[in-house]
């Protein structure tokens, strides 16, 4: 999907129609008298209806929904969404000018400063125009880490030695994994060694690292918001389950390691990760509310995937989120994911004495979150207005 090309406007587009049907009687007779390949007009209405869909702007998209059917409705709110989603990214990563590697791809920040996690390990110190992998660099010898406890390969973890059994940018079933990318570029890069690329570009560390996987980890972010039946300048106010760890000042939105990007697989894994943020919320041993809980991950919706500029990441595996939200809301009634479900009865508010990493939180702007997760509630409370 090219989110950066130039827009056709509305103008060009019914010119462009209209000529099309205008010539239609004509090339029929000199199809037939020439013999030449007949052009059927309905393939180059869908050459139209298709370049409109993926070159048209927010605006032209808006101007032209009430004429759309459901379908196409639901393509145009999915190129919204992404797009929206690119300014999370470049948010995220620090995207600037000229230091763009490429017009859909922004410059990761994070993931390229200083030390590694939880080492000693200095990473090899470059600029953001040496980031793109395009750029030559004949210098560039960055240390590698893979952390100690990965050395042993699992169902979970990847053999430390790459082979010809590993299948990139693509799902891979030597291992059950799907190893594709949910970048704009579609896929990345395999160096001449047979090690996949960061496709952001360089972070200054080679191996894993920390993560369990070459190329693609994927991660999924829960976002579980309800109502505080508060009304500021028009609009609903929302608390959101958060995370609260121990020893650190940041809220973060609860996230976990999963096998995909797509739904079957997030669901998997969110239904007992979530059963355990209620257990723990709760203080509970049995598996009572299972069903309801299981409701709230049936209601999800899914918001978009994307690269996470991650100080965890290398130059050969990086992190990957899917975004899922679920809303309740006392306002709109029809906005809500599952009326039927009552989070405050779920997750009731904690008194302070409460001994857990999960609570209700508001965000405010000096509230202490990471930047990236910010942006993530800003994209949803944005698309719920």
């Amino acid at each position: 999907m090219n989110l950066s090309g130039q827009k056709p406007s509305i103008v060009d587009v019914q010119q462009c129609s209209s000529r099309m049907f205008k010539n239609e009687n004509t090339n029929k007779i000199n199809m037939k008298s020439s013999n030449q390949l007949k052009i059927n007009i309905f393939d180059k209405f869908e050459f139209c209806r298709q370049f409109l869909k993926f070159q048209s702007t927010k605006k032209t998209i808006k101007r032209w929904q009430p004429k759309l059917t459901s379908e196409e409705k639901f393509l145009f709110d999915q190129e919204e969404i992404l797009s929206a989603y690119q300014h999370i990214i470049a948010n995220s990563c620090g995207k600037s000018g000229h230091r763009q590697q490429n017009s859909l791809l922004p410059i990761h920040r994070f993931c390229r400063e200083g030390i590694y996690p939880k080492t000693s390990i200095q990473r090899q110190q470059i600029t953001g125009d040496q980031v793109p992998w395009t750029i030559n660099l004949p210098n560039y010898n960055p240390p590698h880490y893979t952390n100690s406890s990965l050395s042993n390969s699992t169902n979970e973890i990847d053999p430390e030695v790459i082979s010809s059994r590993f299948m990139w940018n693509t799902f891979d079933t030597n291992y059950n994994i799907d190893r594709r990318t949910a970048n704009p570029i579609g896929s990345y890069v395999i160096d001449t060694k047979g090690y996949p690329l960061n496709p952001l570009g360089r972070t200054g560390l080679c191996g894993r690292g920390d993560l369990k996987r070459w190329a693609v980890n994927y991660q999924t972010h829960l976002v579980i918001m309800c109502s505080t039946n508060e009304i500021k300048s028009g609009k609903e106010i929302f608390q959101y389950i958060m995370k609260k760890p121990k020893n650190d000042d940041y809220y973060r939105l609860p996230s976990t390691s999963t096998t995909g990007a797509n739904m079957s697989a997030i669901e998997k894994t969110l239904k007992p990760f979530l059963l355990n943020i209620y257990q723990t919320w709760n203080n509970l041993d049995s598996n009572r509310n299972e069903m309801k809980i299981n409701e709230i991950i049936e209601h999800l919706t899914f918001v978009s995937t994307a690269y996470v500029d991650d100080p965890k990441n290398t130059d050969n595996a990086w992190l990957e989120t899917s975004i899922c939200c679920y809303i309740q809301t006392d306002l709109s009634k029809n906005i809500s994911s599952n009326p039927a479900i009552d989070l405050n009865r779920l997750f009731p508010v904690l008194s302070s004495n409460e001994k857990t990493s999960y609570t209700w939180h508001q965000v405010t702007r000096t509230s202490k979150v990471l930047e990236s997760e910010r942006d993530v509630i800003r994209l949803i409370a944005k698309r719920y207005n």
